[in-house]
């Protein structure tokens, strides 16, 4: 069975000079978590808008920007609304929307 042995730094370091490592500061528990509240929103929100335009593409029988014969309706703008969970209410952004 190999023993592993630790190898030892050979390159010398200048006088006067010490090696430390620097680790970077980490976020208190509460800016964390918020952190990780705004990733999961977001998430949700790519979720749930992929979600209703593949509900509105199947509902009209085309997609976005394309025109059928067979089309059953028409897009008719958007808006947007706030999204109320047990989580508690998630505000709409314009941002995000279609033209």
């Amino acid at each position: 069975m190999p023993v592993h042995r630790q190898k030892k730094d050979t390159t010398p370091s200048p006088p006067g000079s010490t090696q430390e490592q620097t680790t970077p500061e980490l976020p208190d528990q509460q800016t964390f978590q918020q952190y990780l509240r705004e990733l999961a929103r977001a998430a949700l929100r790519v979720v749930l808008e992929g979600v209703m335009c593949e509900e509105l593409d199947a509902l009209i029988g085309v997609g976005w920007g394309e025109s059928s014969p067979k089309r059953k309706g028409y897009r008719n703008g958007s808006y947007t609304r706030d999204l109320v969970t047990a989580g508690g209410s998630h505000p709409g952004d314009q941002s995000a929307a279609r033209p």
